[in-house]
């Protein structure tokens, strides 16, 4: 019944949704640097917002709601008016910056980026505020960069939210988990719909945004609220993290701005190998993201120093690879 309940919310939303997206003529219209030739609606991400915001207030879950609803609310209307009017990127950085300070006056830190073998705790001491501040801002910039293939970032926060649940034994929490999968599930059934189809949504710098803030804070929390080890919550993000760091520094190296866009991202590549195949890339990329998240998952297990090691290895062997074959 409440499953039942929770689908007819949805739709309810999701019809206000497309009231609002047509009366405001809310549309991702194409480009020549995008895949799609017709309109397709970009407010996917106000589907998901509204879900969650109904979702933590109706049932009650107490997880720093005032800050999730408020910086939620200004991360999706920097959204809305990326998508509405192209901010200047440094204007966007700005106002991605901004969570990150709200984040700390409220209270939100992280002292240290746990405990290693040989080595001790890794206190972060007078750099807590910088890392935080670059931390998120990096997160919140890597997941609007990966929204560049149909239902991509989706599966990517699908993953997120089902390894986070195998991590935890609160009850409550897993419940929570699973009530916030639902609207992602239903949202990558509307973005693999055909480009004619009057449903297909696309996240929009909105979605990408929020959902970037969202893994941000569940994260920080998952770390100060659950004690889950770093070594264990670094490894969903790995494909937005190397992939941003990658972009940026292949773009520095030739001279472009870090924030010119292109189609240099490794999703990018592999959709155009696949055929401009929507549906195989982000098969290969779930199938992919399992590998990886249960590979560190394991080194994990037998030693959080070699899991942490791994991991910036990784991007040395990805960055390595791709500027290798990047064409």
């Amino acid at each position: 019944m409440y499953f039942i309940n929770l689908i007819i919310l949805y739709l309810i939303i999701l019809c206000f949704t497309v009231l609002i997206s047509k009366k405001m003529n809310l549309y991702d219209l194409p480009n020549k640097r995008k895949i799609h030739n017709l309109k397709i609606f970009n407010t996917g991400g106000v589907i998901i917002y509204i879900f969650y915001l109904l979702i933590i207030y109706l049932y009650e879950f107490n997880y720093n709601i005032e800050l999730i609803i408020s910086i939620g609310f200004f991360i999706c209307v920097v959204g809305f008016l990326d998508d509405r009017i192209n901010l200047n990127p440094s204007i966007k950085v700005i106002f991605i910056i901004i969570p990150s300070a709200y984040l700390i006056f409220n209270g939100i830190k992280i002292d240290d980026i746990g405990n290693y073998d040989y080595i001790g705790t890794l206190n972060l001491g007078k750099f807590q505020i910088p890392f935080l501040i670059l931390a998120l801002g990096l997160l919140i910039n890597a997941t609007n960069y990966i929204d560049g293939v149909d239902g991509l970032l989706l599966t990517f926060f699908i993953s997120c939210l089902t390894y986070f649940i195998f991590l935890i034994d609160e009850p409550k929490t897993i419940y929570l988990m699973k009530l916030l999968l639902i609207p992602l599930i239903l949202n990558l059934g509307l973005n693999m719909l055909p480009s004619k189809s009057k449903f297909k949504f696309f996240c929009g710098n909105i979605g990408s945004l929020f959902i970037g803030f969202f893994i941000s804070f569940l994260t920080i929390e998952l770390y100060n609220g659950f004690n889950i080890h770093p070594a264990y919550l670094i490894w969903p993000l790995w494909y937005p993290v190397y992939d941003f760091l990658f972009v940026s520094l292949n773009r520095a190296i030739q001279r472009k701005s870090i924030f010119s866009p292109d189609n240099s991202h490794l999703h990018h590549k592999i959709l155009i190998y696949l055929n401009q195949s929507h549906l195989k890339t982000i098969v290969l990329f779930f199938v992919l993201n399992a590998l990886i998240i249960y590979f560190g998952f394991l080194l994990s297990n037998f030693s959080k120093l070699l899991s942490l090691v791994s991991f910036i290895l990784g991007f040395i062997i990805y960055f390595s690879l791709r500027f290798k074959f990047k064409k």
